[in-house]
């Protein structure tokens, strides 16, 4: 019985083998991983001085973390993975000749042949420096011109190493000078263990006495598109900044101290931005005042300098509003010609036009009654122009106005005399910016009815 069951089982085990199609106890290996190594395209630049230091840059594909890069069998420095397709390094020194680039990564290794050549660095020469004299304090930042720098150079001035150096060009570099005793310094540049002097190039002299710093010019100007300098309106944010120099201190390391008549400030140093108040009696005149302090050695241990502007602060949609009412309020009131006129810019030919308007107006008709509206649309807008006959100006308000007039004139082209009149429209009054205040500049009358129908009212 026990062998008969042991048989069936077995039996039965390779009928599910054998539709299985297989053994059951042998796993299939999993596929080994796909890796696939970088490729090198392109370096740059492709030339260097033999003794190394040149930043490159490789170009390519698949490059990952962790990657080594050779020029010519020898490994690179400061590599850098900038990404899968950019990678940074330092060449090493290398005999004069061109030369294999090879990236690797885990899992493979490119090689671009003759990618980068290895020149001999010519030594350098120097031809000028300047400025070139200075104080014995040091700190003078100079540019010395000559031929072959590169990349690495370090400069002495009288055996002394300059600080900052920053190689500009193959033909300039720019340094700060060391502090020294006073008299001729011999200046050198050194490259690649290669030198050039430029005797007696830099003259150190004693420090004259320390000015203090000089405020060239305070500039105000208003973030309305077209608005002149030293322009703000009432709540009005508006850029301030100085024009500081001083000798002896970077203007970056000056103390700045904003003050002003009305108003606030926000932030620090030469350039600062200046808050209008939301209310006050305008136009008014603020002035602004910067003080710069540098701070010196000895008693009292800073010195200083102080210098103000002036803006003229406005409320400018009031201030066109009230000149546009009142002047046609005296021109309804028909008080003297000159006093309707008093606020149109002289160098407008719309006031001469107005001035004729009025006379004539007096002359042909008695105003009995007027509406003026007291409130109307002012805008501003710098050098623009307002709708009704396209008039040129800063600002523009249409003002209803109605008028109820007894014609004096005799001319029946201008209205039948003894007749009364009512007239209604909107007069379009035009305003310009000038002197640091508004003026008027034209008056144009847009009539959209007339009782009995009047040919000569208003122009």
């Amino acid at each position: 019985m026990r062998i008969r069951a042991a048989l069936s089982a077995g039996l039965i085990a390779a009928m599910v083998c054998s539709a299985c199609g297989g053994s059951p106890s042998t796993p299939t290996p999993a596929p080994p991983p796909i890796v696939i190594g970088p490729t090198v395209l392109g370096i740059a630049p492709a030339t260097g001085p033999t003794a190394g230091g040149t930043e490159v840059t490789i170009s390519g594909v698949n490059f990952a973390a962790g990657a080594t890069v050779t020029i010519g069998g020898t490994s690179a420095t400061n590599v850098r993975v900038v990404s899968g397709t950019s990678i940074l390094a330092v060449t090493a020194a290398h005999a004069a000749g061109t030369a294999e680039v090879t990236v690797t990564v885990p899992g493979g290794a490119s090689t671009l042949p003759s990618a980068f050549t290895f020149v001999t660095q010519l030594p350098p020469t120097i031809t000028g420096i300047a400025p070139a004299s200075g104080s014995t304090a040091g700190g003078t930042t100079v540019t010395i011109t000559g031929t072959n720098f590169a990349a690495g150079a370090t400069v002495t001035i009288g055996g002394a190493a300059a600080t900052d150096v920053a190689v500009v060009s193959s033909t300039s570099l720019r340094a700060v000078t060391p502090a020294r005793s006073v008299g001729p310094a011999d200046v050198v540049v050194t490259v690649a263990g290669q030198t050039a002097t430029l005797a007696r190039g830099f003259t150190y002299a004693a420090p004259g006495p320390n000015l203090p710093p000089v405020i060239t010019a305070l500039k105000i100007q208003s973030v309305q598109p077209n608005a002149p300098s030293s322009f703000a309106d009432l709540n009005e944010e508006v850029p301030v900044s100085a024009t500081v120099t001083d000798a002896e201190t970077p203007v970056s390391q000056l103390a700045y101290e904003w003050s002003a008549t009305l108003g606030t400030f926000t932030g620090t140093g030469a350039s600062v931005r200046w808050r209008a108040p939301a209310s006050a009696s305008t136009p008014v005149t603020v002035t602004l005042t910067l003080k710069v302090t540098e701070a010196v050695s000895g008693t009292p241990g800073t010195q200083s300098s102080s210098k103000i502007a002036t803006l003229s602060l406005h409320n400018s949609l009031k201030e066109i509003s009230d000149m546009s009412y009142q002047f046609l309020v005296d021109f309804s009131q028909q008080v003297p010609p000159v006093q309707v006129v008093q606020n149109f810019y002289t160098g407008c030919p719309g006031r001469n036009d107005e001035l004729s308007d009025v006379t004539n107006n007096q002359k042909n008709f008695r105003i009995t009654s007027y509406e003026v509206a007291s409130t109307f649309p002012v805008n501003v807008s710098f050098s623009s122009n307002c709708p009704f006959r396209n008039k040129s100006g800063d600002g523009c308000a249409q003002v209803p106005v109605k008028w109820h007039s007894t014609c004096l004139s005799s001319d029946p082209l201008i209205c039948t005399k003894g007749l009364t009149y009512t007239t209604t429209g909107t007069d379009q009054t035009t305003a310009v910016y000038r002197q640091d205040r508004w003026w008027l500049c034209d008056s144009d009358f847009n009539g959209t009815a007339s009782s009995p129908y009047l040919p000569g009212f208003i122009r």
